[in-house]
């Protein structure tokens, strides 16, 4: 039985690399060309996966593989890539940070990439290609070697393609709410591709976060909450009794010193979360502050009483403990 040499140059870089090779690399190495058609033959040790970039063994690409070699595949031909001159992107990023809305990285078909803008390179296979408007963003390296477009770049990115605006939203507020990216950070990606704020998804959201709405349901109820013709609330401010800190709620009107908590088991990221939406609630009722509280579902099916419950209390406030409560905007 032939062993291969642990010391062989092919193996060094497979090892190194997942068995994810560019055939610039092999012939750099000194594989003939004859020898890698040969080991590219059907039923072979290799596979071709994608122009120009080869498998160093049989079988299905892991998702580590199926990165590395839509990375290999994207950059420049015939030279190692600068640092950051190829980057993932897209959903490959947002379902790779966890964000519930991108689904699992499993079940992606697409390997998205970002390159700069005059590179000559298209969709192929299971790469899909995103070109830098201006200069290419800052990334970074990630422990496996790849090289990564931030969370905040990735969502912009997805923006021009993801028109339902429900799961753009959601994408957003997951990211802010579980600090993949700082809201100001987000704010300055959407914004930078011009004409963005023509596209009403990324308007919609700008509108959301800036207003400090941190879920797809508090944006939803911003909605509702306009059309009724009641004030804007703050979102999520951080509440003071005294000096000390209350709570924070989902929607809060200063002037009136009324709250709004919607309750959803479903958006929020956590069992845990619920619990403390609840203890949240108890604290500012045993405060003296008055609280609506709703469900989505009422405020997207029914939301009459709700709304005529708050209109009743803002418009006649304020409430409770008003002059002793202080509060913080959302960051």
């Amino acid at each position: 039985m032939t062993r291969a040499n642990p010391l062989d140059p092919v193996a060094l870089l497979g090892a190194d690399q997942q068995h994810i090779a560019t055939r610039a690399q092999l012939r750099r190495l000194g594989v003939p060309s004859g020898t890698i058609a040969h080991r590219l033959r059907p039923g072979g040790p290799w596979q071709q996966v994608l122009p120009r970039v080869i498998c160093l063994q049989n079988g299905r690409l892991t998702i580590h593989q199926r990165l590395r070699a839509a990375l290999a595949y994207a950059s420049p031909k015939g030279r190692q890539p600068q640092p950051g001159e190829v980057l993932l992107t897209g959903f490959t990023v947002l379902a790779e940070a966890g964000l519930p809305s991108a689904g699992h990285p499993a079940d992606l078909a697409e390997v998205e990439v970002l390159i700069p803008t005059r590179r000559r390179v298209g969709d192929r296979e299971f790469v899909r290609v995103h070109r830098a408007s201006g200069a290419m963003p800052g990334g970074f390296q990630r422990d496996d070697g790849l090289w990564s477009a931030t969370v905040a770049r990735a969502l912009a990115d997805v923006a021009p393609q993801e028109t339902g605006q429900r799961r753009f939203r959601s994408l957003c507020a997951e990211a802010v709410r579980r600090r993949h990216c700082e809201l100001g950070e987000l704010l300055d990606q959407l914004l930078a591709r011009p004409g963005a704020l023509a596209l009403p998804q990324v308007a919609r959201v700008v509108e959301d976060l800036t207003a400090g709405a941190r879920s797809v349901v508090e944006g939803e109820a911003r909605e509702v909450l306009a059309h009724a013709g009641l004030p804007e609330p703050l979102w999520n401010p951080v509440l003071f009794l005294d000096g000390r800190f209350l709570a924070v709620p989902d929607a809060y009107w200063p002037h009136a010193c009324v709250a709004l908590e919607i309750d959803s088991r479903a958006y929020h990221l956590r069992p845990s979360d619920h619990e403390r939406g609840l203890a949240r609630a108890n604290r500012l009722t045993a405060a003296g502050l008055p609280v609506v509280r709703a469900t989505p579902v009422q405020l997207r099916r029914d939301p009459a009483p709700v709304l005529h419950e708050l209109t009743a209390l803002v418009t006649t406030g304020p409430h409770g403990p008003h002059g002793r409560v202080s509060w913080r905007r959302a960051r």
